[in-house]
């Protein structure tokens, strides 16, 4: 009977990705003579090259990159298969990312009403700018991953638009001063150069008071009554006080939001990405105001081939 060998395949995808024998070697934890020969054994068998030889990278040919488009599919089946017959009493580790300023509405989602309903999957959760999670992202150390959309790729797919705010404590009276004392995120977070051109275009003087790469450390600058902060409307805390044009403040633009979800297609995975995206999907002009707006699918639909996929 005639198959595709799964370890030969795993060798087509990994050349593919990494765009040599020595790096897909390394990645599967092989030798290089040992993947060559695996994609040779392809190659023999097809009757058909997969690879050019570059003198500084390999690319596929047409018929590779057929081939690789089917690997990656039968990849994604057979670790689904093997997810949806295992031990339901094994846990599933799920890695996911996201800016801080999120967890408190996105955290208590899953808490609330994700893990109740998904006893054998746990999440381990890493709090960190976009630009870091994007790193972990690429690097395999997160399989999901909720970041600021990237403004040089402009083909990435925005699942929620969230609404950025002026606020400050319930005591004092920030806003009212000549220079705007501001507490922001650390120079990390991508949001921050859009607050500085708003004021700035406003015609309004500000100094940076505080930073901070932590939300509690903008709460503790903000909560001594003489700074103000920006937020995402979600993440204000009770009692706050929201500011804007009645105090002078310009409006800020919404803050696109990209779902990532690693290549690895795992179960697993899918579920927590299909949950954000069922529970917090909202499009730009929902931004502003009114109920967020919910999909009906049950699962994220089909990803498009990237690296990490953005999911719509």
């Amino acid at each position: 009977m005639r198959h595709l060998d799964s370890d030969a395949l795993a060798a087509l995808v990994a050349v593919a990705d990494f765009g040599s024998f020595t790096a897909a070697a390394e990645h599967l934890g092989k030798t290089q003579a040992a993947v060559s020969m695996s994609v040779a054994r392809l190659e023999e068998r097809l009757g058909k090259k997969l690879f050019e030889r570059g003198h500084r990278r390999i690319t596929p040919t047409m018929t590779g990159d057929c081939l690789i488009a089917y690997a990656r599919r039968i990849q994604s089946i057979e670790a689904e298969a093997l997810e949806a017959v295992a031990d339901r009493v094994m846990e599933s580790r799920v890695r996911l990312g996201m800016p801080d300023d999120f967890l408190s509405s996105f955290g208590e989602a899953l808490l609330h009403r994700f893990s109740p309903q998904n006893r054998a999957l746990y999440i381990d959760l890493t709090c960190d700018f976009s630009r870091k999670l994007r790193g972990m992202m690429d690097s395999g150390e997160l399989d999901v991953a909720v970041v600021t959309q990237n403004s040089d790729d402009p083909l990435e797919s925005v699942f929620r638009y969230e609404k950025q705010v002026w606020c400050t404590g319930p005591t004092g009276a920030p806003e009212r001063e000549d220079v705007l004392r501001l507490a922001l995120f650390s120079d990390w977070c991508s949001a921050r150069p859009r607050v500085f051109a708003s004021l700035d275009r406003a015609g309004r003087a500000w100094r940076l008071a505080h930073s901070s790469s932590h939300l509690v450390g903008i709460h503790m600058a903000v909560a001594s009554g003489n700074m103000l902060t920006v937020l995402p409307e979600s993440a204000v805390p009770h009692g706050w006080r929201r500011l804007g044009a009645q105090e002078g403040l310009p409006d800020l633009p919404d803050l696109p939001l990209v779902l990532l979800v690693s290549r690895s297609e795992r179960l697993a995975a899918r579920r927590v990405a299909a949950f954000l995206q069922r529970e917090f999907a909202r499009p730009r002009d929902a931004a502003s105001g009114g109920d967020d707006w919910i999909p009906q699918a049950d699962e994220a639909p089909p990803p498009r081939p990237a690296r990490n996929k953005a999911v719509l």
